[in-house]
Order: C-alpha cells, then sequence, then structure tokens
C-alpha cells in the first residue's frame, strides 16, 4: 500500500506551504536599495577598514614574495652542490657554467627584495620580520654556502646584511661581469685600476652612465634596506651546516681512499681555512666540529629565538654525527678496500660497492 499524506518539505513546516512572508522575485521594484549608513564614527571606521585591506594585501605580497626568494636560494644550493672540488677552499672563482646560473636566480631573488622594500619600512620592517624571515634565512644559507667553498670561513653578519639590504643588487651582479672580463685578459686588480681611472678622468662608460646611476642612487637612498637581524643570521648558518654535511658525505664517497686515511684527520687544526692543501672531506669535518663547538657555547634561553634554534641545534649535531660517522665508517673498514677504491654512486643517490 503507498505512503499516504502530505510530504515534509524542506522549510521544515508541517504544511506543504512555506511558513512566513516570500521573498520577493529578482528585479521587482519592490526590491529597494538601502541607503548608505550615516553617522559621525562612520568615516573613522572606514578609514580602519582601508588600513586593514592594505595590512592584509602588504601581508600577502610579502609572504610571497618570502616563498619565492625561498625557492630561487635552494636551486643556488643545489647548483653549488654540483661542485667536486679536492681541496678547500677553492682559492679561486667558481666555474663559468656555474657562476652564470647561480647569476639567474640571484637576479630573480634581488628583483623580489626591491620590490618587496616599500611594504618593509620603517615600522614595518619589525611587524613583517616573520614574514619576510623565511626567505631572508635560505639566501643567508645560500649565500654562506657559497662564501664558505670559495673562503672557508663563515659569512659575516655585516656582509650578510649587505646582500639582503636589496639596495645593492648592481652591486652584487656587477662583480661577476668584472669576474668575466678578468677572465678575458688581465687581473681583477688591472681591471679595477682601469675603470677607476677612466671615471676620474671623465671617460669610459663609468662616467657615461653618471648621470643615470646618480639618479637610481638618489631613489635608493629614499628607501631603507631590508633589515636583516642577528638572530636571522644564526638561524642561517645552522641550516647551513645541513648543506656542508650533504656535501662532506658526497666527497667521502667520490674521494680515493689513500686521500682519506694515511693523512690524521686533526692535520692542519692550527692553520684553520688558511691551508689551502686540506681536502675537502677534512676540512669540512673540521669545520663542522668547530661550529658545533660554538653554536653549543651560545646561551639560547627561553626566546622565540631560542626556542627555534634550539630544535636547529639538535639537526646540527646529527648533521656532524653523520659526517663522523661515515669517516668512521671509512678508518675501521678501510682495510678491507684495495687501494684507489671509490664509491660508486648511482643515480638514485645510494652507494653500491
Amino acid at each position: 500500500m503507498p505512503p499516504t499524506g502530505t510530504k515534509r518539505p524542506y522549510s521544515g513546516s508541517g504544511s506543504g506551504h512555506r511558513s512566513g512572508p516570500r521573498p520577493p522575485p529578482q528585479g521587482s521594484q519592490s526590491q529597494t536599495q538601502q541607503p548608505a549608513p550615516t553617522g559621525p564614527f562612520i568615516p573613522m571606521f572606514t578609514e580602519f577598514r582601508n588600513e586593514l585591506d592594505e595590512h592584509h594585501d602588504r601581508r600577502e605580497r610579502i609572504i610571497k614574495a618570502s616563498r619565492d626568494v625561498t625557492a630561487a636560494s635552494k636551486k643556488i644550493i643545489f647548483t653549488l652542490q654540483r661542485l667536486r672540488p679536492t681541496t678547500l677552499p677553492l682559492n679561486e672563482p667558481l666555474p663559468y657554467h656555474i657562476t652564470n646560473e647561480i647569476s639567474q636566480y640571484e637576479s630573480k631573488i634581488q628583483t623580489l627584495l626591491a620590490s618587496i622594500l616599500p611594504d618593509l619600512q620603517d615600522l614595518n620592517g619589525s611587524r613583517y620580520q616573520r614574514q619576510i624571515s623565511p626567505g631572508l634565512q635560505e639566501y643567508i644559507e645560500a649565500v654562506g654556502f657559497r662564501h664558505y667553498l670559495l673562503k672557508g670561513t663563515a659569512i659575516e653578519w655585516e656582509e650578510a646584511a649587505w646582500y639582503t639590504s636589496g639596495l645593492n643588487a648592481d652591486e652584487i651582479l656587477g662583480k661577476k661581469s668584472g669576474e668575466e672580463e678578468k677572465k678575458e685578459g688581465g687581473t681583477e686588480v688591472d681591471v679595477e685600476m682601469v675603470d677607476a681611472q677612466r671615471a676620474l678622468s671623465g671617460e669610459g662608460p663609468a662616467a657615461q652612465e653618471g648621470s643615470d646611476g646618480n639618479e637610481k642612487k638618489e631613489e635608493k637612498t629614499s628607501l631603507q634596506g631590508i633589515k636583516l637581524s642577528r638572530e636571522d643570521y644564526v638561524l642561517a648558518l645552522f641550516d647551513m651546516t645541513g648543506e656542508m654535511m650533504r656535501f662532506a658525505i658526497t666527497s667521502i664517497a667520490t674521494t680515493p681512499l689513500s686521500e682519506l686515511i694515511p693523512t690524521p684527520i686533526s692535520e692542519g687544526a692550527g692553520e684553520g681555512a688558511k691551508n689551502p692543501g686540506r681536502s675537502t672531506p677534512r676540512a669540512l669535518l673540521q669545520d663542522l666540529r668547530e661550529l658545533r663547538l660554538a653554536f653549543e657555547g651560545l646561551g639560547l634561553g627561553r626566546s622565540p629565538f631560542g626556542k627555534d634554534a634550539e630544535k636547529k641545534l639538535e639537526v646540527m649535531q646529527q648533521s656532524v654525527q653523520k659526517v663522523e660517522y661515515a669517516f668512521y665508517g671509512i678508518a675501521v673498514r678501510g682495510s678491507e678496500r684495495p687501494d684507489g677504491w671509490i664509491a660508486e654512486v648511482d643515480v638514485g643517490g645510494g652507494t653500491a660497492e
């Protein structure tokens, strides 16, 4: 027998009709526009609304730029990881193809930093520090890793702040063109002396571009550079130890056994980074130990920086242990392998004996 009765409507009422007045049809003349609210406080709250909209738009721009800077900085690190030096520091310019690839990413980073300079002026620099912090840390990690490979020392805070200010793009990218001129002929000192003499005498491209350069400098001086906090600098150095660990593991796997075992690991400890003859694995292990000793002596405290640094300190200690265990494995089992043995590294990243 089919059910009888009235179907319950969607509105929930017992009858089949909608309860309450029906809404007027769209487009009818009964719909009238409500007048704009008026009152003595309306202009004030309208201004508050505009300020909040500007704040959210500014915050989104900074976050997006920080993410793009992080992505480009990671590509710089991946490019540097392809190097296979036998000794550290390099004490010579990077290969041309590496420099050319890095310059493309660094040019993008400097463009992104310059684009958010107006958003980080005065108090906004501190207000949005948490939003721009990840990008700055990753960029300093990339620049610091390159600085370490070239000079064997940690990058200083003043130099790191110069890179992240967003005001020195021409100088940062111009240095690479000077290195290319040095490869074509003459020394770096000669190139700088010739350019200086041309600028003083009013000849050459430096003098011709003087007026344009002055106008650009006036525009830049009206803006304050992006401030790099010392906390972000220290956290970036923490992260750099992870890249040093990866570089060391790869160097251990690709270095002949005869260059790892005979010479003691502690050789050259007194000379430090000034010793140009240190093999890459031993140099990395020694410098990682020195960084671990320095970081463990920091008074982190209970501030937000202390919480972040405490987590990174634990990761850094694990990175140093991985390099030490790799060396211990080579030293203990070295007698079982023939002279000249090198690990075969496959495409997947594993090793096969």
